[in-house]
């Protein structure tokens, strides 16, 4: 989108005789007024007339004392010219240094209702392009988690709200990270890229219609349970980035039940994916659990390892997997 050049703006000068109260005005003084060179004989009146209400003792003020004390002034004003319209213009001006008071005033009065408005126009314009921008790389995050995932934008764009509201990240900054990670990490796997490329071909042929297919978003369950008086959760499931809420919610609802045992388990033995998604929900729910005086246990099964990131900071045991029976409904 190009940017406005600068308009000119329109300068008069004028010279102000207190003690007779003679004006003179440049050509530049009655276009900017909205008249033709000499139509009229400019008058402190006249001048007063063409000045906003709302400024106008403001304006008349600074030309009296002007003529006073001599010191240089400047102010910026609604002028209403000839014709009605609304300008916005600035008047300086001095006083005769030579002279006795009450003195003489000349100055300047400058439009620079073009010039303000080419700043708005430019302003505008950077803000609109930085709008569309910030929403191009929104929608690219969207569209990895889409394709990640297999969700729609709208589901999407709420793992995107979420993890910013987690983190108190912009979800701009959020954005811009996540498609950079892809971009540096060579996209989402050749497993992803096989597939694209099968949806890729099929989209030459018009398919047939086909009543939409439900979409099977992947789910997380809760079990809640005790174990010797100690509360316990146990997860089945992806804890990944589109059920990181689920799970969050479910391990927060444990730490209020086991606030008067100080102690709750986390059963992750049914896990079927736990990434760095999963560790850092885990890290994040072990210091919430520290600070609310309750100790958090993990157990894992020997095939679910939680790598490196914040492992170290928990409590994680490791046990037999129990064969899997979905014993409650999702969490949510």
């Amino acid at each position: 989108m190009p940017t406005p050049t600068p308009s000119p703006a329109q300068v008069g000068r004028f010279r102000y005789t207190a003690p007779t109260g003679r004006w003179t005005w440049s050509d530049g003084m009655f276009r900017i007024h909205g008249m033709a060179p000499g139509e009229v004989v400019p008058t402190l009146a006249l001048m007063s007339r063409h000045v906003h209400p709302d400024d106008r003792g403001r304006v008349m003020d600074a030309l009296s004392q002007c003529a006073v004390d001599g010191e240089p002034f400047g102010c910026h004003y609604r002028l209403l010219d000839l014709t009605g319209g609304e300008r916005s213009v600035t008047l300086t001006g001095a006083g005769d240094p030579d002279g006795d008071a009450p003195r003489t005033v000349s100055g300047f009065l400058v439009d620079v209702t073009a010039s303000q408005r080419d700043a708005v126009a430019r302003r505008v314009n950077q803000e609109l392009t930085q709008a569309l921008q910030s929403h191009a790389v929104i929608d690219q995050a969207k569209g990895a988690l889409m394709l990640g995932y297999g969700i729609d934008g709208e589901a999407a764009f709420e793992l995107l709200r979420w993890g910013s509201q987690q983190r108190n990240v912009r979800l701009l900054t959020l954005s811009e990270r996540l498609v950079a990670a892809v971009e540096s990490g060579g996209g989402l796997g050749s497993e992803t890229r096989q597939r694209l490329d099968d949806f890729y071909v099929e989209s030459f042929t018009e398919p047939t219609p086909e009543p939409p297919a439900a979409r099977n978003s992947p789910t997380l369950l809760a079990t809640f349970d005790t174990s010797d008086g100690v509360p316990v959760v146990r997860i089945d499931g992806p804890v990944d980035l589109a059920t990181a809420h689920e799970f969050t919610a479910a391990v927060t609802q444990l730490m209020i039940t086991a606030r008067e045992v100080g102690e709750m388990v986390v059963d992750l033995r049914l896990v079927t994916h736990l990434g760095s998604v999963g560790v850092s929900a885990l890290s994040a729910a072990n210091r919430r659990s520290t600070a609310a005086g309750v100790k958090m246990r993990i157990v894992l099964s020997a095939g679910i390892g939680l790598g490196l990131v914040g492992a170290h900071d928990l409590d994680i045991v490791t046990a037999p997997a129990p064969s899997r029976t979905r014993l409650s409904a999702p969490t949510g």
